[in-house]
């Protein structure tokens, strides 16, 4: 019997078989025990037949990835990002209902699967950072949830943990909420519309998560300043940053993990860990899309 990976890989392969040889490299990169986690997610999320939500599920991650193409192609063009202005981006991409809940959402969901450097940066957050921070971390937050991943992934693996899920978007937080009481952790989850740069977070967490977040901001100093008075003295931060990479809503432009390493520390963070990981290894390395992530403490 197929698994559920393989069912929804043959739908993409008709429908948009551009995007097949990705999932075809991720499985062979990753192994039979991603594809069945994989699965297991796709089940719980989506479905465990073939359905509307699966078609959707679809049409959203290629439409992402699309989006994502179409905007790197014009960042090397033009070395430069399409948006400028946080304010335009909230109102065309986080505050649009279609865009969020069919496309945004859902593909970025299956991206943390599928796109090998997605999937190794989250790889690593579970095997070896969280273990480093387990016997510190009760309470945690994740600030700009996207669709949820590491707020469900941190609940799985510290059972003794309770969280918080801030996003300015309340379709985030929507889809947010539902993979999260999908997968039966929500009475240690709640969810909290608000902007910490105009509104701080007053009480203090141990931990606290930002996933390519800064990227999407045109003053990312401020959030990371926010992001350290949001945690208690000796508590935790671990907070990712897109570089080089284009997409519909990514602002800030970050040329080398320097950048965001020194806008870390000046905020006050030490920092104890970095991974970085890139997509299309081929390119130039300016022009390479790429994850930087760091494991913070405060002293």
């Amino acid at each position: 019997m197929k698994t559920i990976f393989k069912q929804l890989h043959e739908i993409l392969n008709e429908e948009y078989p551009n995007y097949s040889q990705v999932w075809q490299n991720s499985l062979a990169d990753f192994g039979p025990e991603w594809e069945k986690e994989l699965s297991s997610h796709i089940k719980t999320v989506f479905g465990d037949s073939k359905n509307e939500k699966w078609l959707e599920a679809i049409h959203g991650y290629a439409e992402f990835c699309t989006e994502a193409l179409r905007a790197q192609i014009f960042f090397e063009k033009t070395g430069r990002y399409q948006a400028s202005s946080y304010a335009e981006v909230v109102e065309s991409c986080y505050k649009n209902p279609e865009y969020m809940n069919q496309r945004y959402l859902p593909g970025q969901y299956l991206s943390h699967f599928i796109w090998p450097h997605h999937q190794k940066m989250l790889q690593r957050y579970l095997l070896n950072l969280l273990p480093i921070i387990r016997n510190d971390v009760q309470t945690f937050y994740e600030v700009g949830v996207g669709c949820g991943m590491y707020s469900q992934k941190t609940l799985e693996h510290l059972t003794n943990s309770e969280g918080v899920g801030y996003d300015i978007s309340k379709y985030a937080l929507s889809f947010t909420k539902n993979v999260i009481e999908l997968h039966g952790y929500g009475n240690r989850y709640q969810i909290k519309q608000k902007d910490i740069i105009e509104e701080p977070i007053s009480q203090k967490a141990d931990f606290v998560i930002s996933q390519e977040v800064l990227e999407h901001l045109e003053n990312p100093d401020a959030f990371i300043a926010g992001l350290f008075e949001a945690v208690r003295p000796g508590g935790w931060g671990y907070i990712t940053a897109a570089i080089n990479a284009g997409h519909t809503d990514h602002i800030y432009l970050y040329r080398k993990p320097d950048e965001v390493e020194a806008q870390i520390t000046a905020a006050g963070w030490e920092i104890v860990d970095v991974q970085i990981e890139s997509n299309y290894e081929e390119k130039p390395i300016e022009f390479r899309p790429t994850i930087v992530g760091y494991l913070t403490k405060k002293p």
